[in-house]
């Protein structure tokens, strides 16, 4: 299998939704402001079949992780309904629980994995950038996920474990890419300041 086309927001995992309140728009402030950040990068947007890409989370106080909502990463401003809470991940069924009626971005159950990773890691960005996406493909530093394994998938989730496994300090390497969905690249830290620096370094050597 090839690398996949520049898709996104085809949500590949089942879904439970848990009537709740929107996610208090304190928690995500911060998260918000970074969106803005990687948005003017050009990093998150929309192509122009209509179709956004790009998503930004981070870990959820009380439980799990708050994520974007599919299809909202082009909108130069976010509101607290476009922020989902997600309570819960079965790898088992590829099932995601959340608090409220929006759907999660499809890249939902690969952020849960990275969170699996290590208790400190707070914050997940995923972006879109062609320029750096080729220069990180084959970096000796950047881990770099099998090419067959599709996106937003239950393998997808295990790959992360691949890529970092029991043991190692994820920290050491904050940033992979997807070889299997183009230009798509992840980071993550234990701040927001971490997970953008993670990406915004490589930009920093041109």
């Amino acid at each position: 299998m090839g690398q996949e086309p520049h898709r996104e927001g085809v949500i590949k995992y089942r879904v439970v939704h848990q009537p709740g309140p929107p996610v208090p728009w304190e928690i995500i402030a911060d998260l918000e402001q970074w969106r803005q950040t990687l948005r003017a990068q050009g990093w998150l947007g929309q192509y122009p079949d209509g179709t956004s890409y790009g998503n930004v989370s981070q870990r959820h106080p009380q439980r799990g992780l708050v994520i974007t909502a599919t299809q909202v990463a082009h909108r130069p401003q976010l509101t607290s309904s476009d922020y989902v809470h997600v309570t819960h991940y079965d790898p088992a069924t590829h099932t995601l629980t959340v608090i409220g009626s929006a759907p999660a971005s499809s890249e939902a159950p690969t952020h849960w994995a990275i969170y699996d990773l290590h208790p400190e890691i707070q914050v997940v960005f995923h972006i879109h950038a062609p320029d750096l996406w080729q220069r990180l493909l084959h970096h000796p530093e950047i881990p770099c996920t099998d090419p067959a394994i599709p996106y937003g998938t239950q393998a997808m989730a295990r790959e992360i474990r691949r890529l970092y496994p029991p043991g190692a300090n994820p920290f050491a390497r904050p940033c992979f890419v997807m070889a299997g969905h183009q230009d798509g690249v992840f980071s993550f830290g234990r701040t927001a300041i971490e997970a953008g620096q993670a990406l915004l370094r490589w930009v920093m050597l041109d």
